[in-house]
C-alpha cells in the first residue's frame, strides 16, 4: 500500500546518503485544524453543513537517521483533542436537549524524510514530507435519538519547509523548526443508533519547534 511504499522509497534515500548518526528529541508544536463536514438523515435526507477550527498545542517524540543530505524519521503523538461542538434542539419529537460532538486522535505515527536544500545564516533549509496513520475517536453525548458514530483509523499526508542547526550548548544538542500542511483522509461512517451518515475533512496547519540530540 501508499505507506509500505513511502516507507522504502525514504529507506532508499536515507541508504543511498553518509550516515552520520541517530538524532532523538521532542517537538512542541501550534496546530490549527479545520475540520468541514456533512450529516445526512437516512429518514428524510436532509442534510446538514458545519465547519469547525480548533487551535491546539501538542507534544510529540521523534526518532531520526541523520545522513549527509538530510534525515529519515518518526514521530508519535499519544492523543490529540481535535475540539468539541454542540447544539441544543427542542421539539415534540422526543430528541429535545443538547447534543455534543467531540474527536480525538489517538497513536498518531508519522514517517517523514527532510531533504537539505541549503545553508543560511548559519542554517540548514530543508523540505519535508511524511505519511501519518492515527486512529479518530468520536466522543458523542447524544439525547434520545442521537446518532453515535464509530472510530476509523485514517492516513494523512504532510508537507513543509524547515531549518535546523546546532545548539551553542550542550555538546551534540540541535534545534529544528518547521511549518507545515497535512491533509487526512475522509472520515465516513454511519451511525450505529439509527444510520445516519457523517462525512467529515481535517486539514492541518502546523507550526513546531524540536530540540534533539545526536548520538
Amino acid at each position: 500500500n501508499m505507506l509500505i511504499a513511502t516507507i522504502a522509497m525514504f529507506g532508499l534515500t536515507t541508504s543511498a546518503q553518509s550516515f552520520e548518526g541517530w538524532g532523538i528529541g521532542g517537538t512542541y508544536s501550534f496546530h490549527d485544524f479545520s475540520t468541514s463536514g456533512t450529516e445526512t438523515l437516512r429518514d428524510s435526507g436532509k442534510v446538514t453543513n458545519a465547519t469547525h477550527d480548533e487551535d491546539v498545542t501538542i507534544p510529540e517524540l521523534f526518532i531520526e537517521v541523520i545522513g549527509d543530505q538530510g534525515v529519515f524519521g518518526l514521530a508519535y503523538v499519544p492523543v490529540t483533542e481535535l475540539g468539541s461542538k454542540s447544539r441544543t434542539d427542542s421539539n415534540s419529537e422526543g430528541s429535545s436537549g443538547t447534543y455534543k460532538g467531540s474527536a480525538e486522535i489517538s497513536d498518531h505515527v508519522t514517517v517523514y524524510a527532510d531533504w537539505n536544500l541549503s545553508e543560511f545564516m548559519g542554517s540548514t533549509v530543508y523540505v519535508t514530507g511524511g505519511i501519518s496513520r492515527a486512529t479518530l475517536t468520536t466522543l458523542e453525548s447524544v439525547t434520545t435519538g442521537g446518532s453515535v458514530y464509530g472510530d476509523e483509523d485514517v492516513f494523512g499526508y504532510t508537507v513543509g519547509l524547515g531549518a535546523k542547526g546546532d545548539l551553542p550548548f550542550g555538546n551534540g544538542l540541535y534545534y529544528k523548526a518547521s511549518a507545515n500542511y497535512t491533509e487526512y483522509d475522509s472520515y465516513e461512517d454511519s451511525a450505529s443508533t439509527n444510520n445516519n451518515k457523517i462525512t467529515a475533512d481535517t486539514e492541518v496547519t502546523s507550526f513546531k519547534g524540536s530540540i534533539g540530540f545526536k548520538f
